[in-house]
């Protein structure tokens, strides 16, 4: 039977980035079952991006692009199309010579420019100024790469260099949170799935970083050098101060002030923010400062996510971000349902599902692939 490979391709794709509609999903988990074709061209592409290389590329996509074009970009690699296609004809040769579906294990066709040191699946990636990619591991480290050293001791990561120019990248991934000290003192603890551009040394007049995600940042002081993050649509400065960003949703941006003073600029206009008061900006709307509990904003730095009235689909992508996981409604009215009640990280996940479902939130169960289904 005949099949649309593209298709195919792009479903695949989707699905590996958790962006799959439901309807897609069972499209795609039907071809699955009918075409054996369609099972090498997912086994295959799924190969490719299994490797360190590939979960740095992944990892390391600019997040301020809108998702839809995130995948264009993957999709352009013609070496994905290559390995699918050879792959493809590869094994339908072999089948067709023993008369028997054979499975196999593609040879690589790719080799990205990244130089990759020990970077497996699912960890905290460190980019260095030459592109060069570096494993951040639980364990304690010491290791030089080209003109930087870094130490890593119980999820503290600082760097030293001889050389002071070029800009680093830190991603953390699902499931992880991570601390690192830059070089002026400032340390600053990355939530799971965010990202950080940062100098590898601070020099002129400011210490600047940009911020996808959500972080904590300790700040330390210095007159002379303001501090100054940016985030997509707006920007922080202090001097020296503690505070805490949220910029997961595209919608919003949050940043809450714990100590100190900060200045907040977005859209030509300017708020002084005062401690204890938090910002929810929403690009081109007013600004406006209210009151926060620091204990539940601040709750994920220990583990714990607290909710209020939130909807079943905030809650999933709470999810996404610390178990790794993908969902997918199968009533899409699910989603609007509200909760109000908290996730233990150091808890299995399903002991949280199982609460959602006594309390007649929902349904769920997990499909072959692992995929979160609710209704």
């Amino acid at each position: 039977m005949s099949i649309n490979e593209t298709q195919i391709e792009q479903l695949v794709l989707d699905e590996l980035g958790g962006i799959i509609t439901p309807e897609d999903s069972a499209t795609l988990k039907k071809l699955l079952e009918e075409e054996p074709e369609a099972l090498i061209i997912r086994n295959t592409i799924y190969e490719q991006f299994s490797g360190p290389e590939e979960q740095a590329f992944l990892a390391l996509l600019p997040e301020q692009l809108p998702v839809d074009e995130v995948w264009a970009k993957i999709r352009k690699r013609k070496w994905i199309r290559v390995i699918v296609r050879s792959s493809l004809s590869l094994a339908l040769m072999a089948s067709v010579a023993s008369g028997i579906y054979i499975s196999f294990k593609p040879t690589k066709l790719f080799q990205p420019k990244a130089i990759v040191h020990g970077l497996s699946l699912k960890t905290v990636a460190l980019q260095l100024p030459d592109g060069e990619v570096v494993n951040l591991g639980s364990t304690q480290q010491h290791v030089t790469v080209g003109d930087v050293t870094l130490n890593a001791e119980e999820n503290l990561l600082s760097l030293k260099t001889r050389n002071k120019t070029g800009r680093a990248v830190i991603t953390v991934p699902a499931g992880q949170d991570y601390k690192i000290k830059l070089s002026d003192g400032t340390e600053v603890q990355l939530n799971a799935a965010s990202r950080m551009l940062f100098p590898v040394v601070f020099t002129g007049n400011s210490r600047e970083v940009t911020i996808y995600g959500e972080a904590y940042l300790s700040v330390a002081s210095d007159e002379k050098r303001p501090f100054i993050v940016h985030l997509p649509n707006s920007t922080v400065q202090v001097l020296g101060t503690e505070f805490n960003v949220n910029t997961y949703d595209n919608a919003h941006e949050q940043v809450a002030l714990i100590k100190g003073a900060i200045k907040l600029e977005a859209d030509a206009t300017t708020l002084m923010l005062k401690p204890g008061f938090a910002v929810r900006y929403e690009k081109g709307q007013h600004m406006q400062a209210t009151p926060f509990d620091a204990e539940e904003l601040l709750a994920w730095r220990e583990g714990t996510y607290v909710f209020h009235s939130t909807t079943i689909d905030e809650i999933c992508g709470v999810l996404k971000r610390w178990y790794s996981i993908n969902a997918v409604y199968d009533d899409a009215s699910t989603g609007q349902r509200r909760f109000t009640g908290y996730i233990d990280k150091s808890r299995p996940m399903q002991h949280f599902l199982d609460d959602l479902r006594f309390t007649g939130h929902f349904d769920y169960y997990f499909d072959r692939d692992s995929v979160l289904h609710i209704r």
